[in-house]
């Protein structure tokens, strides 16, 4: 079983019209994240040492003007005229500057290795993620007519492009590099790509199921009601039980217009795990105690529930370039609290 899994959408081009093929994982095991995080290290040492060869070649060029009239100059009486000490300032600042730019960058760098461990389950569960686009972008040839989106960018309306290159989640970065033509393009892919998901999701949870858990903020006993729910069931489900479960959550429609004041906590996924966390939750009396009048749904509800995340190796892992909200966080700190 691979220890992280991520989904794609795979897209073609051809005639200048793209194609979604479907949906693909790629996973990695924590030999992959180990090469992966040792590639990095080894790619951050190579950029310490080209930036420290550029710094002093930088340094050499903002001394040419005073070292050739002061070494070279055919004139017997050398002399640094004002013109010169004008040009060796102004190369220097900018030397200077680049040097403490480049300082800067190095403290980074520097850190990011005397800390890099790759026999670290906290490091390697961390840089996941990033293994899985790394094996991915091995893989496969990413052309023009080829290319794989992160589902998960898609759901939540941003989609990243593996073919942009290690910059690929800096979209205004990627778009900067295109004519008018081709950002055009890239627009309507975007649109598509977006649409798709959203009907992916849709049709997944009317095939999977949703269930959702409606809490009434009041016997939740926390301002941060959110944190509060997310720890209340936290505590009867355990993370294996969630596993690749989606988890959502928010207020209700009906807390929204006024009319309730209660919280939501969805969970979309398998069918089969799906029941079996339905029969825990409605078999527990404390959880019974904190339901609103609308309990326990396993039907499409029309709540306008914000994603949390997936449950992966044993914590609520929020979407990629989100953080982790009050309910996630409550599961996640349960989960730590009673080491499951």
């Amino acid at each position: 079983m691979a220890f992280y899994e991520r989904e794609f959408i795979e897209i073609r081009r051809k005639n200048y019209k793209m194609e979604i093929v479907g949906t693909l994982t790629g996973s990695v095991e924590r030999e992959d994240v180990r090469d992966y995080m040792i590639a990095f290290v080894k790619k951050e040492k190579r950029t310490t040492v080209g930036d420290t060869i550029l710094i002093i070649i930088v340094w050499l060029i903002a001394a040419v003007p005073a070292i050739g009239t002061l070494f070279f100059s055919n004139d017997p009486n050398r002399h640094l005229g004002p013109g010169t000490i004008a040009l060796t300032v102004v190369f220097g600042l900018i030397a200077l500057l680049c040097t403490v730019l480049s300082g800067k960058a190095h403290s980074n760098s520097k850190q990011l290795i005397a800390n890099a461990d790759p026999d670290s389950p906290e490091q390697i569960a961390a840089n996941a993620p990033d293994a899985v686009i790394w094996k991915m972008k091995k893989q496969w040839e990413m052309c023009y007519s080829h290319d794989l989106v992160p589902l998960e960018s898609a759901v939540k309306g941003q989609p990243v492009f593996l073919e942009d290159g290690p910059l690929y989640m800096n979209r205004a970065f990627a778009m900067k590099r295109m004519n008018a033509i081709e950002q055009s393009m890239r627009q309507r892919e975007e649109v598509l790509l977006v649409e798709y998901a959203a009907a992916l999701m849709k049709t997944r949870a009317a095939s999977n199921g949703l269930l959702t858990v409606y809490l009434n903020i009041d016997k939740l006993g926390s301002s941060v009601y959110g944190h509060a729910a997310g720890q209340a069931l936290g505590r009867l489900l355990s993370p294996s039980e969630l596993e690749n479960i989606a988890v959502f959550s928010g207020d209700s429609a009906a807390t929204l217009n006024g009319s309730a004041n209660e919280y939501v906590i969805g969970f979309s996924g398998d069918g089969s795990k799906l029941d079996r966390i339905e029969a825990i939750l409605r078999g527990d009396k404390t959880l019974e105690g904190l339901l609103s009048g609308s309990g326990i749904c396993r039907r499409e509800t029309g709540e306008s529930l914000a994603a949390d995340g997936t449950v992966r190796n044993g914590e609520l892992v929020p979407p990629t370039g989100h953080s982790l909200s009050f309910c996630a966080a409550g599961f996640n700190d349960t989960w730590k609290e009673n080491n499951l």
